[in-house]
């Protein structure tokens, strides 16, 4: 019998690739329009609301618009961002449909909107993917890096937290999946290439070595392979 009941995925960056677009339309377009003395490295990673309020409290930033106006200039691009340029994970839906073979329940767990991950659930077909889809929207309390999104995923599906497996590509991320108690792997890719990922329980370098990883904790084991901790490197 596995150790586990349910896999859940972060959408920005694990489920779809988008850093790369919002990256460039942040640089270009957006942070630009939002005020003078803002780095892009100081909303890497964050939701759009964290970012907001990071940025109102930084003394080296002069915003130009209010919490509300953040919001829109991200919001006039996300359809460019999630119906034109994001790209699904390689091999996504043998993945998932591999995990619902073995009866394990599967969420999604987004920093994003609402709009924004019913947009992707649109372009993709993902609806009936997930026993549990919940965005920043549908939280009720604070978000990532606070443990409340997984423990209120864990909740919905009726499993322990520890007996859940999340996949993650921030520091945030895996903050919010380790303080549930839920065991953690990181997603190395796109746009979190010089982030530090040390903290989550193991590291995959690309799609493919996430689900040998995922599949050896559920007891599918690939000779002379074991799941690499970062614990111990």
């Amino acid at each position: 019998m596995t150790e586990y009941d349910a896999v859940l995925f972060d959408m920005d960056g694990v489920t779809v690739s988008t850093a790369n677009a919002w990256r460039t339309l942040e640089a270009e377009e957006i942070l630009p329009a939002a005020g003078d003395g803002i780095d892009i490295e100081d909303v890497r990673a964050l939701s759009v609301e964290d970012s907001y309020e990071r940025l109102d409290m930084m003394a080296s930033v002069t915003l130009d618009v209010d919490r509300q106006g953040f919001l829109d200039l991200y919001d006039d691009y996300a359809e460019e961002v999630y119906r034109e340029r994001a790209a699904l994970m390689d091999g996504y839906e043998g993945f998932v449909g591999r995990l619902d073979d073995r009866d394990l329940a599967i969420g999604l767990v987004s920093a994003s909107c609402r709009e924004w991950v019913e947009m992707v659930l649109d372009r993709f077909d993902l609806w009936d993917t997930y026993d549990v889809i919940l965005s920043a929207t549908d939280v009720d309390g604070p978000s990532k890096p606070d443990p409340t999104p997984y423990l209120m995923a864990a909740d919905s599906l009726g499993v322990d937290p520890e007996r859940c497996i999340v996949v993650e590509d921030s520091a945030h991320g895996i903050e919010s999946a380790t303080a549930a108690g839920a065991y953690c792997i990181a997603l190395r890719g796109a746009g979190n290439e010089t982030t530090d990922l040390s903290t989550a329980d193991a590291i995959a370098d690309d799609p493919a070595d996430l689900r040998e990883m995922v599949f050896e904790l559920l007891g599918e084991t690939d000779e002379g392979r074991t799941v690499r901790s970062t614990q111990s490197t």
